[in-house]
């Protein structure tokens, strides 16, 4: 990465060039009141703004065109190119200079625009991600197609933009020798990728620096590739309706207060406040330092802004004692987080339907997940195999890990009355909501049911959403706050959280605190088990691990139960295998403890454990690996090496309700589903389906995404996409084949026509659809998704899923590093191999994949949010306080799908023969690193994340 150095900084009176983390050289920001001046081509002062001035006019060259613009003195490049310009491809994220989503060249030197200011652009030359392909695709822009390397697609611009300088720059100095990964790692360090698309990237830049995308475009696997390398791809952020205004959120600075006065009156009688609105009563209950209490909208987010703090400023809160952990939410006389909320009215942190449990204090429990087993047989045997000596147990605890999607929760709402209506009809109100969500069609029910609208004139939109992991698959407040000040001004609102906001209220993995134990019989068969689970959700419940524990080591013996500890924390929401990756770095690390206190190689033990096909397979391939054969460390030295190894599990989840309409005339085919793509590649995988069924090209259907208003669809959560949507494509495809066929019979007379790739064969000539239709015209089908064979596990559908009989399986290696000196942990290589059945996609497959192992390993090693004890605001507000894991963090990640193409049989009873894999490839990670730092210095890990300074305590 340059450093962003510029020779005309002492012309312009700048200081020393600094990186693109800073200032451009050639601008100076000085006290308030002061001067900003802009270094120009020549040399002079273009610029000057003070004594009360806060407009300045800059003159630059904006992707190969002249642009003069009107800036604020104080206004980032940033919103100069977004907000004025309409290029919304650089993107933002942190504002903070962290994640790279925003970065632009000026003058061929990558800068960060949210850091950068407008006015230091005066006569200087900006490219923009739209720049970069201004002319044709740029080779890294092709690398990046062909190698698959994004996913949401939300970070893409940011990180072209920077590998396009850096692989232009290699060139020049080393044609098409290809860099090294410390190299891309180095010059891309200041980018972040929430999807964990890292493995591709790496690949990505270096074809592109070994000259492999010099010439053509490629066929991309990823159906929506190119809109998203080139920043054509629109997000919730980017929609910008006529006359749009601006919300903010008024919150409460308290982690537990009573509200005693909130006087909006000082926003209401501002300039430019249209809508102000109220969430909470005077008189009624915080529960946790971030809460909504109203929010205004105006017609700028500045004039927003001051309205927020005026208001705030006013209120008056009678501040109580709170609590924040497990320890003192427990405590005697603690104060209770919902002590006059109805149990049914408690938010819920769960993914699907919150079990029934009894209430006491902060505590909330026991639901039991061991209703199909024998837990009190379980706790006889483990009594007894405690005074044998052959029980292994342990209490670890997990930390709050927070979604952070790179594009934030927003929503932008436009509440208005429909066109002209009959003679004596009132007009109805009709709702139009943009919003990244992770279901356009359960977002459009959630607001015609709150507001009270017919379903019809509720239409929801979401073409791409920049991640989600769970926390955007039900309506949020920020969609409340939208449609709430839209219904009150009549104007279309948006409202978009701030990184810190995002950081706080997004979402987040509730912590845990597991205590398990693991008895075995002596002749080393799995004798019981018992899992007690504590989570601490904030101000919220239903959070369950024992059910995920449940699903290795097949036993009847075994007794799992949950608690919610309540505390007055920002509410926990699902997150990417609820409860999964907690419950399994418990459950796997005692395992491993059986083993080693049995003296007993660990996949050995596991081999007798474990009845699941896949894994078993799967077992010979990590024995066969020389990380594994080498797994202790053995030495003494500084830098020590250990391999771990970890299972997972999860469920077969599949939507039968899901619908796709194939509509197909001469122009082509089109498929609609009131479905979106969050980066798990739903629209590739539709394309590939339709296209396979007709012997086309992907490429040649074309797909309508994102729509309420289209046929049922399913949400982009719990791993049932493509076990739902793959058969219903393939369904609608096979029934327009069968229609167009019938149709020719009927209307041209083609009574020999048959199905064939590409077409019909008629007088042994196959005809393409297009020509066939141009002949018969257009034609309408919906596909659905038929029974399985297999059956269920439960026989009717519980929250519109049915439940599989089959589990997904994964087995997991982790090789790392320990630094003994400093307590760094390193991952240097990870191997996952999974059971899914047949891999429809397998591009796309292995990319998803390798991003669940790169957020499981940031969630063992970096992840944590952390709240201020004194006040329970948090303080990783930042992206820079809340580490994520970088592309130079992952290491080499190796993926293997034990039957891709379904040979065994073993998913047989599932409909397309295979599962969802976006689930079980995050659980293990975190578990299989626990084991590896165990095998690589003999301590073990009992809390996450795995932080130098527990390291070196637990070495000590």
């Amino acid at each position: 990465m340059a450093d962003g150095r510029d020779e005309r900084g002492s012309e312009a009176g700048g200081t020393a060039g600094t990186s693109r983390r800073g200032f451009l050289q050639g601008s100076l920001v000085g006290a308030a009141g002061a001067t900003l001046v802009a270094g120009t081509r020549s040399g002079t002062a273009k610029a000057a703004v003070g004594g009360g001035s806060d407009k300045v006019a800059v003159v630059c060259t904006v992707n190969g065109r002249d642009q003069a613009v009107t800036v604020g003195a104080d206004e980032a490049t940033l919103d100069t190119v977004r907000e004025r310009l309409g290029l919304t491809g650089s993107k933002p994220v942190c504002r903070a200079g962290t994640c790279g989503a925003c970065t632009v060249l000026v003058d061929d030197v990558p800068h960060c625009s949210c850091l950068l200011p407008a006015v230091a652009l005066e006569g200087r030359s900006v490219t923009t991600i739209e720049g970069i392909s201004a002319k044709g695709l740029h080779p890294v822009q092709r690398a990046f197609m062909a190698e698959d390397a994004l996913q949401c697609g939300f970070c893409t611009p940011g990180f072209i933009v920077e590998a396009v300088a850096f692989h232009d720059a290699w060139r020049a100095a080393h044609g098409t020798t290809e860099p090294t990964d410390d190299q891309v790692a180095a010059a891309l360090a200041g980018h972040l990728c929430r999807c964990g698309a890292y493995p591709q990237i790496y690949r990505a830049v270096q074809a592109a620096c070994r000259g492999e995308h010099d010439a053509r475009d490629p066929i991309a696997p990823r159906h929506d590739a190119r809109e998203k390398v080139t920043g054509a791809a629109r997000y919730t952020v980017d929609i910008r309706p006529d006359d749009l205004h601006h919300a903010a959120v008024i919150r409460s600075p308290h982690a537990h207060a009573v509200l005693e006065a909130l006087d909006l009156a000082p926003a209401e009688g501002m300039e430019g406040v249209v809508a102000v609105t109220r969430f909470l009563d005077d008189g009624g209950r915080v529960r946790f330092a971030g809460q909504e209490l109203a929010a205004v909208a105006a017609r700028t987010p500045a004039i927003a802004e001051a309205a927020r703090k005026a208001v705030l400023d006013a209120a008056r809160f009678r501040v109580e004692a709170h609590v924040l952990d497990f320890d003192s939410a427990l405590a005697a006389g603690a104060p209770v987080v919902f002590a006059d909320a109805r149990k049914k009215d408690l938010p819920s942190a769960a993914e699907g339907p919150v079990l029934g449990a009894k209430m006491e204090g902060n505590l909330r429990g026991p639901t039991s997940s061991s209703m199909l087993g024998k837990p009190g047989r379980a706790d006889k045997k483990l009594e007894a195999a405690h005074a044998a000596g052959r029980v292994a147990q342990g209490t670890y605890e997990t930390q709050v890990q927070v979604h952070t999607a790179l594009e934030p929760h927003g929503a932008v709402a436009h509440w208005h009355d429909a066109g002209p209506v009959e003679r004596g009809e009132l007009p109805r109100p009709q709702l139009d909501l943009w919003i990244s969500t992770q279901s356009v069609e359960d977002a459009a029910h959630d607001a015609a049911e709150r507001w009270k609208l017919k379903a019809d004139d509720v239409h929801v939109h979401a073409e791409y959403i920049g991640g989600g992991f769970g926390s955007k698959a039900v309506m949020s407040m920020e969609a409340v706050v939208a449609i709430e000040l839209s219904k009150l001004s009549g104007k279309p609102v948006r409202c978009v959280l701030s990184r810190a906001e995002e950081l706080t209220v997004g979402g987040n993995r509730p912590a845990q605190r597991q205590d398990v134990e693991v008895a075995w019989t002596a002749d080393g068969a799995l004798d019981a088990v018992r899992s007690v689970g504590h989570a601490n959700s904030g101000a919220a419940v239903g959070m369950i691990t024992g059910m995920i524990a449940r699903l290795l080591y097949p036993s009847d013996d075994k007794r799992m139960e949950d608690y919610d500890v309540l505390t007055h924390g920002p509410p926990g929401k699902a997150f990417r295998g609820p409860g999964g990756p907690p419950a399994i770095f418990a459950l796997e690390q005692v395992v491993d403890d059986v083993a080693r206190t049995r003296g007993e190689d660990p996949i050995a033990l596991r081999r007798r454990w474990d009845e699941h096909p896949g894994r078993l397979r799967l077992y010979d391939w990590i024995e066969g690996l020389p990380a594994w054969a080498q797994r202790e460390s053995g030495g003494e030295g500084r830098y020590r090496e250990g391999t771990g190894l970890a299972c997972g599990s999860w469920f077969t989840f599949i939507a039968r309700k899901v619908r796709l309409q194939l509509d197909a005339s001469a122009d082509g085919i089109l498929a609609s589903t009131a479905a979106q793509d969050m980066g798990n590649g739903s629209r590739s995988l539709v394309a590939r389906s339709v296209a396979g069924v007709l012997g086309i090209h992907p490429q040649d259907v074309q797909l309508r995404f994102g729509h309420s208003d289209d046929v049922h669809g399913i949400m982009s959560a719990g791993s049932r996409t493509a076990a739902s949507l793959g058969p219903a494509a393939v369904d609608a495809a096979e029934t327009l084949a069968q229609e167009i066929r019938d149709a020719a019979a009927d209307q041209l007379g083609w009574a020999d026509a048959e199905i064939a790739a590409g077409g019909l064969r008629h007088e042994g000539a196959v005809v393409p659809w297009k020509d066939v239709l141009s002949r018969t015209g257009a034609i309408s089908v919906i596909g659905k998704r038929r029974k399985d064979p297999g059956g269920y596990f439960i026989p009717f559908a519980v929250g519109g899923l049915n439940i599989g009989k089959v589990l997904s399986g994964a087995v997991q290696a982790t090789r790392v590093e320990v630094d003994t000196w400093t307590g760094k942990v390193r991952v240097i290589g990870s191997w996952i191999g999974l059971s899914v059945g047949r891999i429809q996609d397998p591009v796309l497959a292995r990319s998803q994949v390798q991003g669940g192992v790169v957020q499981g390993i940031s969630y063992a090693l970096y992840e944590e949010r952390r709240l201020d004890p004194t006040t329970g605001q948090n303080l990783t507000r930042g992206m820079d306080d809340y580490r994520i894991a970088g592309i130079g963090d992952i290491g080499p990640i190796e993926v293997r799908f034990d039957d891709p193409d379904g040979a065994t049989g073993d998913f047989a009873g599932v409909l397309g023969g295979g599962v969802g894999i976006g689930e079980v490839c995050t659980v293990p990670t975190a578990a299989s690193i626990g084991n590896a730092v165990r095998a690589a210095t003999g301590w073990r890990p009992t809390h996450l994340p795995i932080r130098p300074d527990r390291v070196l305590e637990g070495l000590s």
